[in-house]
């Protein structure tokens, strides 16, 4: 898409659309189409999703590493490998030398290197939980998941949406607390309590976090997908080759929620294996019900009949 065309979609109503230009824009290097991302990140009457789409784009466009944390969990060819390597030790001299003219560098130090303040809101909490996300564009990190283990990006982003509100929506519950056995409990929920305390205490010691400061959803779930710790215990994946397989980071958590569906038959364009494969992740009728109606916001279908061959 060009700038105009972009600009064109941003004027409409269209959620999926606009949220494409974005990513378009995001995609064009130069200052025109980083000012009306910026413009659209700091307008306060636009919709809280569409300024942290523009906020993330914004973030991603100021860090020359982006590439190569985005790529760090995912297979690339070797030939490709050299090449981006040549091609980001080449972008960086080159970003050095723009940086003495063009960079403010009291804007960089804002928005590389930090959480973002829509992604979580208190950067205290963002430091307890150990959540790093240095200028990752999650847009490429769908992109790539996609491609590794064909699992729709739109989707990814739909799930993503659906669960945490773009991260927004870690959830504030002490997560230890959540799995505190009471009298009145049943014997099968104490039992799902005590494996899942287990489980949760075993991610907090392989990442080295303090399990009595970590938040998450009412029923303990982590991350901006939302995973229970028995499932992540048994699912998890290393996304970025940190050598930890961290369900607060995004690398990691898209990393394992593309390969969980993968393994669990999804297949594109092929309406019930979506529906089996999602029904694993989330088993509520309903939840696929609001997650057809979300990823139609990004621009996928999910509809029976809809995939035909």
């Amino acid at each position: 898409m060009t700038i105009k065309e972009c600009l064109k979609a941003l004027e409409g109503k269209h959620i999926g659309s606009r949220m494409r230009a974005i990513n378009a824009l995001n995609k064009i290097d130069n200052k025109e189409a980083k000012a009306i991302l910026a413009s659209i990140a700091n307008n306060a009457k636009e919709k809280p999703y569409i300024r942290h789409y523009a906020k993330r784009a914004v973030q991603t466009a100021s860090s020359v590493s982006t590439h190569h944390q985005l790529t760090a969990g995912i297979i690339m060819p070797q030939k490709r490998l050299f090449l981006n390597r040549v091609l980001i030790t080449g972008g960086f001299l080159f970003l050095v030398m723009l940086s003495f003219l063009y960079i403010d560098y009291g804007a960089v130090s804002e928005v590389s290197g930090r959480q973002s303040e829509n992604l979580i809101e208190d950067d205290k909490r963002a430091e307890a939980l150990k959540v790093e996300v240095s200028g990752l564009n999650p847009y490429r990190l769908f992109e790539l998941a996609d491609n590794t283990y064909k699992v729709d990006a739109a989707l990814i982003e739909s799930l993503w949406f659906q669960e945490s509100s773009m991260g927004r929506n870690l959830g504030d519950y002490m997560i230890l607390d959540v799995y505190k056995i009471k009298k009145d409990d049943s014997p099968e929920v104490k039992g799902w309590k005590k494996k899942e305390r287990q489980a949760f205490i075993a991610i907090c010691k392989a990442n080295g976090f303090d399990s009595r400061k970590q938040f998450g959803g009412r029923y303990g779930e982590m991350g901006p997908f939302q995973f229970l710790p028995s499932t992540w215990l048994a699912y998890g994946k290393d996304g970025n080759n940190d050598g930890m397989a961290n369900p607060w980071d995004m690398s990691d958590a898209v990393t394992t929620v593309a390969s969980y569906l993968k393994l669990y038959g999804y297949k594109k364009e092929d309406f019930n294996r979506i529906k089996r494969a999602i029904a694993y992740y989330n088993q509520s009728p309903k939840y696929f019900d609001l997650l057809q109606r979300n990823a139609g916001l990004f621009g996928l279908d999910i509809k029976q009949g809809y995939f035909s061959k």
